[in-house]
């Protein structure tokens, strides 16, 4: 090999021992940019999650309040029907009088004795 074509191996060796320096470097600052960003985006997605369980707990908290009002209307109701169903029941109980007590009169004046 004549000296000329050793220089040129030598200084494309040193050319290519560069550039896979060079690339080496790019590939760490990518790495580290890379890393940057998903620890960014780890952050976020924590805070994120954070806003949305206090979202949610508020939500939550809402609907046990207005699940307690409805409760409690229902409770209302169940007592007012009670007293009614009640009174309807008295009422059909003097309606049953009265016409036992109109029935046994009419059954006197229709049957001799």
């Amino acid at each position: 090999m004549d000296s000329e074509t050793a220089e040129a191996i030598k200084g494309l060796s040193d050319v290519v021992r560069d550039g896979l320096r060079e690339l080496r470097t790019e590939i760490q600052e990518v790495r580290r940019h890379s890393d940057l960003v998903a620890e960014n985006l780890k952050t976020e997605l924590r805070t994120e999650i954070q806003d949305v369980k206090r979202h949610s707990d508020v939500i939550a908290e809402s609907l046990r309040g207005e699940i307690r009002l409805v409760a409690e209307g229902v409770a209302g109701l169940d007592e007012k029907f009670t007293l009614e169903f009640k009174n309807v029941r008295e009422e059909i109980g003097e309606v049953k009088t009265l016409l036992r007590l109109s029935y046994g009169d009419l059954d006197r004046r229709i049957k001799p004795s």
